[in-house]
């Protein structure tokens, strides 16, 4: 007689969300009832990129940002911001949401020159600076609202991690047991149908098409960030990652990576500790025993 976990099928979606290229798979023995979840967690994708995109000029965040102002925010806003606010505290400022205002000082300076070698000038970069800090941040159930003038948030380095928890929840609830979701940051729900954890490849930072080390996860996600990513300048001195307290892209690693339980954290951290030290790294991981931290240097 076939085993339970020979008898499971997998069924994949593949699409795009938050700007990038995303993926569930999840093994069954029912594949039409699968198709059925997979259709209501796409339009999950699609509700909450409405709330969190920066690039729907409709969305919740881009009326935030307009007027500073954001009443009545959908439910899902609280959670994020507690976990964004956690993950500020934890790494000590390093990462910040409030950055926005930087990464545009950036994006328009290399908008204008695009073949400079240089980045904005000190001038640009106080005036923008001025416009950070997570702390002029306030909200409740009822309001978010900035308390410095043309402040601006981007959730690019926490909503693909939250997205993705929100549809590995309404897998969970569904019952499926081995389930793998890549939507920008990777989630495991339980081991794979083999019984051994998912085994997930991490990009070499300095030869991005090859693998640099291999991850394990068992009900845990992983999260990883690189300059290589998103380049302002051509000679790749200037990119999408900004310390959020010196206003510059000064990574100390090319690319860190993040195992924690739970995609949230780990996108977050991801990002953050990119601007971290050995020391702080260090002690991070050893008050919070459920964190790995792999670093390229």
């Amino acid at each position: 007689m076939a085993s339970a976990s020979s008898r499971l099928q997998p069924v994949t979606w593949r699409g795009y969300t938050l700007g990038a290229e995303g993926s569930f798979t999840l093994y069954t023995e029912d594949r039409a009832s699968a198709q059925t979840v997979l259709k209501h967690c796409f339009a999950e994708i699609r509700r909450l990129e409405s709330l969190f995109s920066l690039y729907q000029p409709n969305s919740e965040l881009c009326q935030l940002n307009r007027t500073g102002r954001l009443d009545a925010p959908a439910p899902e806003w609280q959670a994020l911001l507690d976990a964004a606010g956690q993950a500020n505290q934890l790494s000590q400022g390093l990462f910040d949401p409030t950055v926005q205002p930087l990464w545009q000082a950036y994006a328009q300076h290399f908008e204008q020159s695009p073949h400079a070698t240089a980045g904005p000038s000190e001038a640009a970069l106080g005036a923008a600076l001025a416009r950070t800090g997570w702390q002029h941040l306030n909200y409740d159930a009822g309001t978010i609202q900035f308390n410095q003038p043309n402040m601006q948030l981007t959730l690019n380095g926490i909503a693909q991690g939250f997205i993705t928890d929100h549809i590995s929840s309404i897998l969970k609830n569904a019952g499926y047991q081995h389930v793998l979701i890549e939507l920008g940051e990777t989630r495991a729900i339980g081991p794979h149908p083999e019984q051994r954890p998912w085994r997930i490849g991490i990009k070499d930072a300095q030869q991005p098409e090859q693998i640099h080390e291999v991850a394990e996860l068992d009900n845990q996600a992983l999260a990883t960030s690189g300059s290589y990513g998103s380049l302002f300048s051509t000679n790749g001195n200037y990119h999408h990652l900004i310390d959020p307290i010196s206003g510059r892209p000064n990574t100390r690693w090319q690319s860190l990576s993040v195992i924690a339980p739970t995609a949230t954290q780990a996108d977050a951290l991801s990002t953050g500790l990119s601007f971290a030290s050995v020391a702080q790294i260090s002690q991070i991981e050893r008050a919070h025993s459920q964190l790995r931290i792999l670093k390229q240097q």
